[in-house]
C-alpha cells in the first residue's frame, strides 16, 4: 500500500528494469535509488526504502501489478537524507545503515540485522505469497520466522494472552477488540503491515475436527431494552438456564508434539454472536467470552503432552453456526501477517535497542501523541447515563459538596430528541446546554458527549450532506468533504456550547453490513480498520484548526496505527464485571500500549456490573460484597492507568453509593492520583517529546528478562513506578516478579533486591507499588482538580542506591503553546556517591520562578530529616 509518490517511482523504477538492466555481481537486475534499491527477482519486484538509519520500508509486488492508489493514513516520515551503502556478492545484496543490515538473499528472502551483526529477524518464503488474482481468503500474506523472542503490541484483545509468538488473531475491529498491526519483539525490532483491510496473524494451519450438531441456536439474541419508551441497541442478556444445551459438542486430541499450542475458535460469520463461546481442554478454558458483544474470532493457548488424549468441549450458545476450532503446534515458530485485501506485501521494519527505543522510533514515522489538557489526566466520572440536565448538574455539584477530586464529567447517549441518534439536544431534557456547561465551568468541570460516527437524525443529514457507506448508517468518513462537515456537525451542537472534548463511540465500525461497498476512496474491505482513525483525525484536525488555543481530547472505542497523533485514548468498550474480565484487561491494555499508542482507558467496574446490567454474576451492584471488592481492586487499576475514568451501564456510579468501605478506598485512590499529578504530567510530556508510554509491560524496560515475558497483572507507571493487581476475590496478598535492581515499597518503603519472586500484603485499601533504586518521585498536595492553586509544598522523595534525574514539566495546561517552546521545566539530579540532590532550572520559557517560586520539601529514603526550600530559580544543593 504505497502513497502517490511511492507509487510514480515504483513505476518508473519497473519501466527502467526492463528496458534496461544493470550488470551486476548479484544474481538478480537492481536500481539503486535515491533512498535504496529496487531488485527485479524473477517476476517479483521488491523495493526496499530507507526510511532512516533504524526504519526500513519493504514493497513486494508482481510485474505488470498495478499499485493501489490508496492514500497513506499512517506514515508522515519521508525518507530521511541518512548515510547508507550497498555491497553486493552473488547470492546476497547487502544494505547497510549506521544501525542496520538488511540482507536481500536471490530467493527474495530479506534478512535484519544490527549493524554489529546480531540477528533480529528474516523473512521466509513460506506462507509468503501474493496471489491478488485467486478466490482465496487472503490474498497477500509475508512470514517471518520467529526466534527466541516474546512478541507484543497488535493492539487490544480479551483473550488474557501477554505474549503473541505463534498465537493465531484475527485483526478486525470490533467493541472490545482494537486491531492495530504493529507488532513489538523483545529482541529489538519491531514490523508494522501496512495493510488496511482484515489481516489474520499467524493464521492457523490445523483444525480440530468435531461431530456436527442439529442442535444449533436459532432463537434471536438481540432482543432490545426500552427505556423510557426509547429503544436501546443493547441486547438483553440471554437466559443461560434455557440454552444452556444448544452449540456443545465434544471431541478428542492426542497431540503429536509437547509444547504450548495456540488455539483460534470462529464461531459466527454473520454478524455478532450474543451469548457464550467457551473452549476447554480437559475442563481448563482455552477460551471463555461471556460478555454480548462478540468477536468473530477467539484465541486460546494451552501446553499440551504429546501423545496424550485429551478431552476438547466446544460451546457457541446463540452462535448461527457451529463453529470450528484451528490450532497451530508449538513448532509453529513463524510470525505471520495474511491480508483478505491487496496486491502488494507492504511492510516497515524498525530497529531499536529494546522495545521502548523501538516503539519511540516507530513513532518518528507514524507521529508522536500531543499533550492532553491537563485536566484529561484526572478523574473522569461517568455513568450510563445522566438523564437530563438537573441530573448531570445535581450529581456535579453533589461531588464537589463531598469534597471528591474530579476534573471532568461525560454525559452518554440518549440526550438527543427521541427516535434519533445523532449530536442534537432534546430540549425537553437539556433545555439550555450551553448554561449547563457554564455551570459546569464554575465548578471548574469539563463535560464531554457521546457522539457516534453512525448518524440517524434525517435534518442533520439532509443539513450537513452526509454521504452515509451503503448497507449502514455510517458516515464515508474516507470522503473529506463529507468528514469536515460531520466535524461542523459535532462542532456546532457540542463546542459551540462549550463541550470540550467527544466521546466518539462506535468507530470500528461492526455496521457495514455489506463490505463490498464503496468508500469515497476504493470498497469499505479494502480500507476497512483505520475507520477510526479517520473519524480521530477528523475532530483532531477540526478542533485544532477552529479553537487553536484548546488541546484536544478525544475518547474513541477503537484506534488504529497513527492514531496518537490524533489526541485521542481509546478505551476497552462494553467489558462485563468479573474478575476473569478484569485480569484480562490489563494484558489487553498493556498490548494496546505496546502496539504505540500511549493512551488508553477501561470502564472502572465493568460496563455490565449487575443482573440489573445484563450481568447475572451479581445480584445488585451496591449492596453485593464480591462486586463492591471486585470494583475496589478494578478502582485501583484505574488509578494508575493513563487515563483515570468510571463508567457502568444502567449504574450509578458516584463513589459514595456503595458502601463506606469502598468510599474511603476510592478517596484514597483519587487523592493519590492527584498527588502524583506532577510526576504524571511530566511522564507525559516525555510520552509527547520522545515517545515513552505511561503503562507498559515489564518487558518494556527489562526485555533480556525471560521471567518478564508472560507477567500480566503488573506493569510499569511512567519512569520509576510498578503497580500490581489483585484480581482474585477475597485475596489479600499478591506474588510479584521484581526485575534486576532494588525496588522500594511506595506504602511503607521497604527495600527490596530484585531478580526474584516475592508475595506482597495486599490489603484491600492498597495495591502493591514498587518504586525502583534510583528515583526521584515528586508528590504534591491533595487537590479537588488539576487547577487548584496551593500553598502546600511539594514533596521530593529520593529513592537512592543509584544515580538519579527527574524533569518536572510545567505549562499552562491548556494550550500547544508548548509547541512553540512556551514551558519550564525544573531538573532534579541525585548522586549516590555524595547523597547530594542539585536542583537546576531547564528550559524555562513559561513560569517565572523569582516571582512565583516553587516550595520543596526534599526527602530520601533511610533518613529521617527532611529539608525545606524555594526554588526561585536558582541552582539549588540539598546535602542528605
Amino acid at each position: 500500500m504505497q502513497s502517490n509518490k511511492s507509487v510514480a517511482i515504483i513505476k518508473l523504477l519497473i519501466l527502467a528494469l526492463l528496458l534496461v538492466g544493470c550488470q551486476t555481481k548479484f544474481k538478480h537486475e537492481f536500481v539503486k535509488t535515491e533512498h535504496g534499491v529496487t531488485i527485479r527477482q524473477d517476476s517479483i519486484v521488491i523495493d526496499v526504502e530507507v526510511v532512516n538509519s533504524s526504519i526500513i520500508h519493504v514493497n513486494k509486488m508482481k510485474l505488470g501489478t498495478t499499485p493501489s492508489t490508496l492514500p497513506d493514513y499512517v506514515t508522515i516520515l519521508n525518507p530521511q537524507d541518512v548515510a547508507w551503502n550497498i555491497l553486493e556478492e552473488s547470492e546476497v545484496l547487502t544494505i547497510s545503515t549506521d544501525s542496520l543490515k538488511v540482507i536481500v538473499h536471490t530467493d527474495g528472502v530479506i534478512k535484519y540485522q544490527t549493524r554489529n551483526n546480531n540477528n533480529l529477524v528474516s523473512e521466509t518464503n513460506e506462507l509468503t505469497y501474493i496471489n491478488p488474482n485467486t478466490d482465496g481468503e487472503n490474498k497477500v500474506s509475508q512470514a517471518f520466522v520467529a526466534g527466541d523472542e516474546a512478541l507484543y503490541g497488535l493492539g487490544q484483545f480479551q483473550s488474557g494472552i501477554m505474549n503473541w509468538k505463534n498465537v493465531p488473531i484475527r485483526l478486525q475491529q470490533y467493541n472490545q477488540e482494537i486491531a492495530v498491526p504493529f507488532l513489538v519483539s523483545t529482541k529489538g525490532y519491531g514490523i508494522y503491515w501496512h495493510n488496511y483491510s482484515l489481516t489474520d496473524f499467524n493464521k492457523p494451519q490445523n483444525e480440530i475436527q468435531f461431530a456436527s450438531t442439529e442442535d444449533i441456536s436459532t432463537e434471536k439474541n438481540n432482543k432490545e431494552a426500552s427505556v423510557e419508551g426509547e429503544k436501546e441497541d443493547v441486547a438483553a442478556h440471554i437466559n443461560k438456564t434455557k440454552a444452556a444445551q444448544k452449540n456443545i459438542r465434544k471431541t478428542t486430541f492426542t497431540p503429536s508434539k509437547t509444547g504450548a499450542y495456540t488455539f483460534l475458535a470462529l464461531s459466527d460469520n454473520a454478524g455478532r454472536m450474543r451469548g457464550e463461546i467457551k473452549v476447554t481442554i480437559e475442563g481448563d478454558d482455552i477460551i471463555n467470552y461471556e460478555t454480548i458483544w462478540m468477536p468473530r474470532r477467539y484465541s486460546g493457548k494451552k501446553h499440551l503432552e504429546a501423545g496424550k488424549v485429551y478431552t476438547v468441549v466446544f460451546q457457541n450458545t446463540g452462535a448461527k453456526i457451529p463453529g470450528q476450532l484451528f490450532y497451530n503446534e508449538p513448532d509453529f515458530n513463524k510470525t505471520v501477517f495474511s491480508s483478505t485485501q491487496g496486491d502488494v506485501i507492504d511492510y516497515y521494519l524498525v530497529q531499536g535497542g529494546n522495545p521502548a527505543e523501538v516503539i519511540s522510533e516507530y513513532q518518528n514515522f507514524t507521529g508522536r501523541a500531543p499533550l492532553f489538557p491537563k485536566s484529561a489526566y484526572g478523574f473522569w466520572q461517568c455513568r450510563e447515563r445522566y438523564h437530563n440536565q438537573e441530573e448531570l448538574l445535581e450529581n456535579a455539584k453533589e461531588m464537589r459538596a463531598r469534597d471528591i477530586p474530579f476534573d471532568n464529567i461525560v454525559q452518554d447517549w440518549f440526550y438527543w430528541p427521541k427516535g434519533t441518534k445523532g449530536p442534537e439536544w432534546d430540549r425537553v431534557k437539556y433545555p439550555d446546554p450551553k448554561a449547563m456547561v457554564d455551570e459546569l465551568k464554575r465548578l471548574n468541570l469539563k463535560l464531554m458527549v457521546s457522539v457516534w460516527p453512525e448518524v440517524k437524525n434525517e435534518a442533520l443529514e439532509k443539513k450537513y450532506d452526509l454521504k452515509k457507506i451503503k448497507s449502514s448508517n455510517y458516515i464515508d468518513i474516507y470522503d473529506k468533504g463529507v468528514s469536515e462537515r460531520f466535524y461542523r456537525m459535532l462542532s456546532d451542537s457540542m463546542f459551540h456550547y462549550g463541550v470540550r472534548s467527544i466521546w466518539l463511540d462506535g468507530t470500528e465500525p461492526e455496521g457495514v453490513n455489506d463490505a463490498t461497498q464503496l468508500t469515497a476512496v476504493g470498497r469499505f474491505n479494502q480500507v476497512q480498520n483505520p475507520y477510526s482513525l479517520e473519524v480521530a483525525r477528523t475532530m483532531y484536525e477540526g478542533r485544532r484548526t477552529e479553537f487553536p488555543n484548546e488541546r484536544v481530547f478525544n475518547l474513541t472505542r477503537s484506534a488504529y496505527a497513527g492514531q496518537q497523533r490524533y489526541g485521542a485514548t481509546s478505551w476497552s468498550g462494553d467489558v462485563e464485571a468479573s474478575w476473569e474480565q478484569l485480569e484480562e484487561q490489563i494484558s489487553a491494555g498493556l498490548n494496546f500500549t505496546m502496539a504505540g499508542i500511549p493512551y488508553w482507558t477501561h470502564d472502572i467496574g465493568g460496563f455490565f456490573r449487575d443482573s440489573k446490567s445484563i450481568n447475572p454474576r451479581f445480584d445488585n451492584q451496591y449492596t453485593n460484597p464480591e462486586f463492591i471488592e471486585l470494583l475496589t481492586r478494578w478502582f485501583q487499576f484505574g488509578a494508575f492507568s493513563p487515563i483515570f475514568r468510571i463508567h457502568g451501564y444502567k449504574s450509578e456510579t458516584e463513589i459514595w453509593r456503595y458502601n463506606q468501605e469502598f468510599e474511603d478506598v476510592a478517596r484514597k485512590f483519587i487523592d493519590i492520583r492527584y498527588q502524583l499529578m506532577p510526576y504524571i504530567y511530566s511522564e507525559a510530556w516525555k510520552a509527547t517529546t520522545e515517545g515513552t508510554l505511561l503503562m507498559a509491560p515489564l518487558t518494556y524496560k527489562y526485555p533480556e528478562d525471560k521471567n518478564t515475558w508472560g507477567i500480566k497483572d503488573q506493569f510499569l507507571f511512567g519512569e520509576s513506578m510498578m503497580v500490581g493487581i489483585v484480581t482474585e476475590y477475597q485475596k489479600r496478598t499478591k506474588d510479584m516478579y521484581l526485575p534486576e535492581g532494588t525496588w522500594f515499597n511506595f506504602w511503607n518503603d521497604t527495600q527490596v533486591e530484585g531478580n526474584q519472586s516475592i508475595t506482597v500484603d495486599a490489603p484491600l485499601n492498597e495495591t502493591p507499588i514498587f518504586v525502583k533504586a534510583g528515583s526521584i518521585l515528586p508528590i504534591g498536595p491533595k487537590m479537588q482538580n488539576v487547577s487548584e492553586r496551593t500553598n502546600k509544598p511539594i514533596f521530593i522523595v529520593v529513592y537512592p542506591g543509584k544515580d538519579a534525574e527527574f524533569t518536572m514539566y510545567f505549562d499552562d495546561g491548556e494550550s500547544y503553546n508548548y509547541e512553540q517552546g512556551t514551558f519550564s521545566e525544573i531538573v532534579f539530579s541525585y548522586s549516590e556517591a555524595t547523597q547530594t540532590l542539585t536542583v537546576k532550572k531547564g528550559k524555562d520559557s513559561y513560569s517565572d520562578f523569582e516571582t512565583t517560586p516553587v516550595e520543596f520539601t526534599f526527602k530520601m529514603l533511610g533518613k529521617k530529616s527532611k529539608e525545606e526550600a524555594y526554588f526561585l530559580g536558582k541552582d539549588l544543593t540539598i546535602q542528605f
